[in-house]
């Protein structure tokens, strides 16, 4: 194929995505957040439940909950030095330990979405 041919199938594309012919493919998510929980910790469920509110109420945002109790979630406690459950990554930088307040939460994740 030539660099012309190339060039009219790229413009064709943009001019059927325009048209609503053909969806553009979705981005993946540009906040994620990642709980880090512990099964007897009584502040966890709060912390994700705070995250997960923020996942219903902001596009491109994407709450998950890891458990210490699992393979990923020791890693990541390993990765992070995390010594306290709930600890709250965003992006995977370590942003809150312990359940943060939630207008501080949803400002940091607002920040991150305007990156």
């Amino acid at each position: 194929m030539d660099e012309l041919e190339m060039i009219r199938r790229k413009k064709m594309l943009e001019l059927m995505k325009r048209a609503g012919m053909i969806e553009a493919k979705p981005k993946g998510p540009k906040v994620i957040i990642e709980v880090i929980t512990a099964p007897t910790c009584p502040y966890c469920p709060i912390a994700l439940q705070m995250a997960k509110e923020l996942e219903r109420r902001y596009e491109g945002v994407v709450a998950k909950e890891v458990s210490v109790a699992t393979p990923e979630g020791q890693r990541k406690a390993m990765e992070h030095n995390i010594m306290g459950t709930p600890t709250i990554l965003i992006n995977n930088r370590v942003e809150f330990i312990g359940v943060p307040n939630f207008a501080e939460f949803e400002s940091r994740v607002r920040a991150y979405l305007s990156r």
